[in-house]
C-alpha cells in the first residue's frame, strides 16, 4: 500500500472520465463531438540496437512500422516506390503492417510481468519476410511501443497533474533519463522492452502471421544469474590466469573478509560497519548472544538488506549496459511499526536496534511489567551486546526501515543453494528475482507475516523497479476515492465499455469459511468473510467484544514465547511457536476491531474489471468506487487497480482493461 500500493486517481483523469461520461448526454459541444467521433488510434513500433532514452534520437530507431508510413512510399499503389511497381514489388502487394497489439502492466508483487504483444502482417513472404526476421525475430532485442489518440480524443486538457507523490520525485531524481512529458500526456502511452518470444505461420494466400512477444525492460535484468565475473588474477610468477566466477554469497564474503581485517588491525573483533554517507548499508560481525560454552553461536557475519541490494546494483546489474537499478533505502522504503515485534529467529534475520533505544532485538517477558520482575521471568537476551552500534536501528521516530534488517550470509547462501540444486525452470533458476523472492519468504515468516517485501516496477517510471514492503499501510496524504461513472441507467452517463465482478476464493481461505476461526482476519490479510464487514447494532458490538478478547490473549502468549526463546534460543520448535504468536499479535494488533481492519485494509477474494475508451493515466493502488453496485459493496469496501492492459485493434480501436481488487474498509 502506502503511496505506491494505496493511491489517488490522478485529478486530470477523474476530470476527463466525467467529462467523457456527459459527452452526448448533457455536453454536445464540438470537443464532446470530436471526442465521440475522433477516437482512431494509431501505434507505432520501433526497433533498438540498445535501450532508448529521452536523450535518443529520434533517428536511432528502425524497422519502423504503424505511425505515417501507412500513408506513404510503398504502401501507395502507384509512384516510383509504389507497391504496384514491378521492380520493387514483383507480387504487388504493400510491405508488413501492424495488427493488433496489447500492453499488460501488471502488480509485480503478485509475480507477473510487464509485457507486451502485438502481430505482423507480412503480405508478401518472399520478399519481406527475411527483413522482419532479422529485425524483430531476435529475443533480446529492445523494442518501443508508442501508441497514441488524436488531440481531438481528449476532451479537458490532455497532461495529467503532477501527483506530487514522495516516491516519484524521488526515483525521478535517480532516473534523469526518463521522458517526463510523455509519462504526462493522458492520449498517448508508450512501451519498452525486449522481445522475449516469436512465432510465424502461413496462411493460405501466401501471406504470413508474426506473432512477437516482449517483456518490459525490469523484467529482463531481474532474471539475471547469480554470479559474478571476478576477473583475471595473476599466480606468484606473475602469469594471468582464467577470470574467476563467484556467486553473491562467495563474492560478498570476500568483502566482509577484507572489511573485517581493517578491524583486527584495531584489535576489534565484533563491529558494525557502515558505507561512508549511509545509514541502511551495514555490516554486523559478531558473536550474537552467550549462554554457555556448548551453546554459544559462532561468530556471525550479517549486511543489511540495504547493503545487498546495493551489492546485487553494483556487482551484478552494472555490467548491463543500461540503467538497472533496484531502489531499497531508507529514503524510500518503509514498514508499520509494531511496538513488540521481533524476529523469530535473529540468527537469521535481525531488528537491529542500531542507535536506538527500542527493544527490536531483545527478548524478555514484556507483557506485564510486574510479572516480569519474578525471577522466573526476568531473564533477557540482547543480540550482539559486544557491538557497538553505528545505523540508527529498524525503528526510529515511529518510522520502521526493512533496509535496516540484517540478514545472515549463511541464508543467502542456504537460498543460492536451493536454487542451484533446483529443478531446471524458470521459477526456480538462480537469478536476482527467485533469490529476492525466496528472501522475502524469509523475512515474512520471522516477522509473523509483518513484512512482505516485494520486487516491483513503480507505477509510473517503468524503468525504476523497487523492492518495498507491500504491508505498509501509512499514506502521506488523504485519499479520497474516484466514484467512475459506470452505469448509465442509474447516472444517465458511462464511461463504460464492459463491466465484471466475480468473486474468487483461494484455496488459501477456503478453510476459514467454517469454524471459530471463520472471522479472523487472518495474517494472511484476508478477510474474506469477517461477518464484521457487513454486521451491525449488537452484532458488531459481540464481535468486538471477542475481538479484544483475542488481542489480549495474544499480548500475552507472545510475552510467554519470547521468554521461551530466552531460555531456549537454539530450539526449532521455540522458534516455530514465537513465529505463530508473532502472527497472532500481527493480527490482533489493536484492540479495536475497526483499527485493525482499517491498518491492514485486507484484500476481499474478488475480481473487477471494466474496459474504457483509451487513455494513460491510471497507476496501481489507484482508489476507485463505482455507481450502481449494491449499498453493501461500496460501504465495505473501496476497489484499487492491480492491472492495467492497453489494446489497439486493427481498426484503430484503443482500449483500457482496468483490473482492480476490492479492500476492506469500515464507513461507520
Amino acid at each position: 500500500m502506502s503511496s505506491l500500493f494505496y493511491s489517488q486517481v490522478n485529478g486530470a483523469v477523474e476530470r476527463e472520465l466525467k467529462a467523457r461520461g456527459a459527452a452526448g448526454v448533457s455536453n454536445r459541444s464540438t470537443k464532446a463531438f470530436d471526442f465521440m467521433l475522433g477516437k482512431m488510434a494509431n501505434v507505432v513500433l520501433k526497433a533498438y540496437a540498445s535501450k532508448p532514452t529521452a536523450e535518443s534520437s529520434p533517428f536511432a530507431g528502425f524497422g519502423v512500422l504503424g505511425g505515417l508510413t501507412p500513408i506513404a512510399n510503398s504502401y501507395m499503389p502507384s509512384g516510383p516506390l509504389g507497391y504496384l511497381n514491378d521492380a520493387l514489388r514483383p507480387a504487388h502487394r504493400p510491405p508488413p503492417a501492424l495488427q493488433d497489439v496489447t500492453v499488460e502492466l501488471s502488480d509485480q508483487s503478485k509475480g507477473f510481468m510487464n509485457k507486451a504483444s502485438f502481430t505482423i502482417m507480412v503480405f508478401d513472404g518472399t520478399t519481406d519476410l527475411f527483413e522482419i526476421e532479422e529485425i524483430y525475430c531476435k529475443p533480446g532485442r529492445h523494442i518501443r511501443i508508442e501508441i497514441a489518440h488524436p488531440n481531438e480524443a481528449i476532451i479537458t486538457d490532455p497532461m495529467l497533474d503532477d501527483d506530487k507523490l514522495p516516491s516519484t520525485k524521488k526515483l525521478q531524481e535517480l532516473y534523469p533519463g526518463i521522458d517526463v512529458l510523455n509519462l504526462r500526456k493522458m492520449n498517448e502511452f508508450y512501451f519498452q522492452g525486449r522481445i522475449s518470444s516469436f512465432s510465424f505461420s502461413y496462411n493460405a494466400d501466401g501471406s504470413v502471421t508474426v506473432t512477437i512477444d516482449a517483456i518490459g525492460t525490469t523484467n529482463t535484468y531481474v532474471d539475471m544469474q547469480l554470479s559474478i565475473d571476478k576477473g583475471p588474477e595473476t599466480d606468484s610468477a606473475g602469469t594471468t590466469q582464467t577470470p574467476q566466477v563467484q556467486n553473491l554469497y562467495t563474492s560478498l564474503i570476500s568483502e566482509i573478509d577484507a572489511i573485517s581485517k581493517t578491524y583486527e588491525q584495531k584489535n576489534v573483533t565484533e563491529f558494525e560497519y557502515l558505507i561512508p554517507g549511509s545509514t541502511d548499508k551495514g555490516i554486523i560481525v559478531g558473536t550474537p548472544y552467550n549462554i554457555g560454552a556448548s551453546n554459544t553461536p559462532k561468530l556471525k557475519k550479517m549486511v543489511s538488506l540495504g547493503y545487498l541490494i546495493d551489492y546485487i546494483n553494483t556487482k551484478l546489474l552494472v555490467n548491463i549496459n543500461e540503467s538497472a537499478n533496484i531502489i531499497c533505502d531508507d529514503k524510500f522504503c518503509f514498514s508499520n511499526v509494531y511496538e513488540r515485534l521481533v524476529s523469530a529467529n535473529p540468527l537469521e534475520i535481525l531488528l537491529w536496534h542500531g542507535k536506538s533505544d527500542i527493544p527490536s532485538d531483545q527478548y524478555f517477558f514484556d507483557s506485564n511489567p510486574t510479572r516480569a520482575q519474578q525471577p522466573d521471568k526476568n531473564k533477557i537476551l540482547k543480540m550482539f551486546e559486544k557491538v557497538d552500534p553505528a545505523s540508527p536501528g529498524f525503528i526510529v521516530n515511529n518510522e520502521a526501515f526493512p533496509s535496516r534488517i540484517y540478514i545472515d550470509t549463511l541464508v543467502i547462501n542456504d537460498i543460492i543453494k536451493k536454487l542451484n540444486d533446483a529443478p531446471g525452470n524458470i521459477d526456480t533458476a538462480p537469478t536476482i528475482k527467485n533469490f529476492l523472492i525466496k528472501l522475502s519468504e524469509i523475512i515474512l515468516k520471522n516477522t509473523g507475516k509483518a513484512i512482505n517485501m516485494v520486487l516491483v516496477q513503480h507505477p509510473t517510471i517503468s524503468d525504476a523497479l523497487t523492492y518495498t514492503d507491500s504491508f505498509y499501510t501509512k499514506t502521506v496524504t488523504n485519499i479520497f476515492e474516484f466514484t467512475l461513472p459506470v452505469f448509465a441507467t442509474k447516472t444517465g452517463a458511462s464511461v463504460v465499455r464492459e463491466f465484471s465482478l466475480t468473486s474468487n476464493v483461494p484455496n488459501s481461505v477456503k478453510n476459514m469459511i467454517f469454524g471459530v476461526e471463520s472471522w479472523n482476519t487472518g495474517t494472511q490479510k484476508q478477510t474474506a468473510y469477517n461477518p464484521y464487514i457487513y454486521a451491525d447494532g449488537e452484532q458488531r458490538e459481540k464481535l468486538q467484544r471477542e475481538w479484544a478478547t483475542k488481542h489480549k490473549t495474544a499480548l500475552l502468549e507472545l510475552g510467554d514465547k519470547k521468554y521461551d526463546y530466552v531460555l531456549k534460543p537454539d530450539v526449532p520448535e521455540v522458534i516455530e511457536k514465537l513465529q505463530t504468536a508473532l502472527e497472532a499479535y500481527i493480527s490482533f494488533y489493536y484492540e479495536n476491531i475497526e483499527d485493525s481492519i482499517e491498518q491492514s485494509k485486507s484484500i476481499f477474494p474478488m475480481d473487477l474489471e471494466f474496459t474504457i475508451d483509451g487513455i494513460n493515466g491510471f497507476k496501481f493502488g489507484d482508489v476507485l468506487n463505482f455507481d450502481g453496485l449494491p449499498k453493501r459493496y461500496t460501504d465495505a469496501f473501496v476497489f484499487t487497480v492491480l492491472g492495467i492492459s492497453h489494446n489497439v485493434q486493427t481498426n484503430g480501436n484503443w482500449t483500457t482493461k482496468i483490473k482492480c481488487n476490492p479492500r476492506v474498509r469500515i464507513k461507520k
